[in-house]
């Protein structure tokens, strides 16, 4: 590998650390805040009662978070599945 790959394969790998680690603070960050949010449902005829079961509520910083994350770790296993395959001079 040359130097300038090898350089370009570190900083990658770096780059991608430094994004997880970012999308990981935002997720932090946004979990320690409290989700609010009103809704409003008229069912002027209905008798019946609608529950949500399972409904999880994310906020649109939490999701950013972590497709930040995901895409860091990509970053870092492109970058460590390149050096790992890269061939090396005798």
């Amino acid at each position: 590998m040359t130097r300038r790959v090898d350089r370009a394969s570190r900083l990658l790998l770096l780059l991608g650390c430094a994004v997880s680690v970012a999308g990981v603070v935002v997720l932090a960050v946004e979990a320690a805040r409290p989700v609010s949010f009103g809704w409003f449902a008229y069912a002027p005829l209905s008798d019946t009662v609608f529950t949500a079961d399972g409904l999880h509520v994310l906020s649109t910083a939490s999701l950013v978070g972590a497709v930040v994350v995901v895409i860091g770790l990509l970053l870092v296993a492109a970058c460590l599945g390149y050096r790992r395959g890269a061939r090396r001079r005798p």
